[in-house]
Formats: C-alpha cells, structure tokens, sequence
C-alpha cells in the first residue's frame, strides 16, 4: 500500500515508543511510505519549540524520515477540503501519490473518512481494519 503519515502520528511514534510507533514500524517493512516538505518542515518545528530537541538530535530525524519515506513535491492545487488548511497540504500529497491511507490521529482529517481514494485511519484502526499477522 502507499501510505502518508501525518505529523502527529510521526511524533507520536518517535516520542511515545507505543502504537503509532509499532505501526510505523510494521509500514517501514512492508509498504511505501511517502513525505512532503510541509511534513518534515511541521515535525522538526514541534521538536524544536514543542519538545525543545537538541539540533543534532533534529538531524537525525530528518535524516531518518528522508531514509525512510520518499520525499514527494505535490502537483496542481492543493484541495480546500479540510477545516484546518493545514491539513489541506496532506490530502494534497495523498492526491499526487495516490495513496490508499492518511495514518493520522488528527480529528480535521479523521472525520472526513477518505479523500478521492485515499482512506483515513487513526494509528488504532490500521492496527485493525489493515494489519494482518502472518
């Protein structure tokens, strides 16, 4: 599957070491993860002024996501869907890589379900509706 981790889910992940951090972790092995810079820019700003992380400590999550995620610059126009016209920048890279799911714990996009094709699902819900144990 192509999947966009919203940067909720990312901090999440890398902050918590629980759920969002194991659905990363199960995406990393087997599906194409893809990032934008609006994504990678939101998540060094909340480490930076959120979480006060050290500047060497920045880089190698940059590093990280750049290793791991392919960087994506969307095409045409981002979508006026979302309340917050934030979140308009990760449904418009869902758009230009015609992703099957927005991984998110944020509440403006969780409502709307999905966008075009892409679905929208809380860390919880992939964990249910889209992990299979082998």
């Amino acid at each position: 599957m192509r999947i966009i981790f919203d940067t909720n889910v990312i901090l999440s992940a890398l902050i918590t070491q629980g759920l969002s951090t194991r659905v990363l972790d199960i995406c990393i092995d087997k599906h194409y993860l893809f990032i934008s810079q609006f994504i990678i820019d939101e998540v060094v700003d909340k480490l930076k002024n959120k979480f006060k992380t050290k500047s060497k400590d920045i880089k190698k999550v940059k590093s990280f996501l750049l290793s791991t995620f392919t960087l994506i610059k969307p095409k045409g126009e981002k979508p006026e869907a979302c309340r917050d016209i934030d979140d308009n920048n990760i449904l418009h890279l869902s758009e230009s890589v015609h992703a099957d799911l927005i991984i998110t714990g944020d509440k403006d996009l969780l409502i709307l379900k999905s966008f075009k094709q892409t679905a929208i699902v809380s860390p919880r819900i992939f964990m249910e509706k889209y992990y299979k144990v082998h």
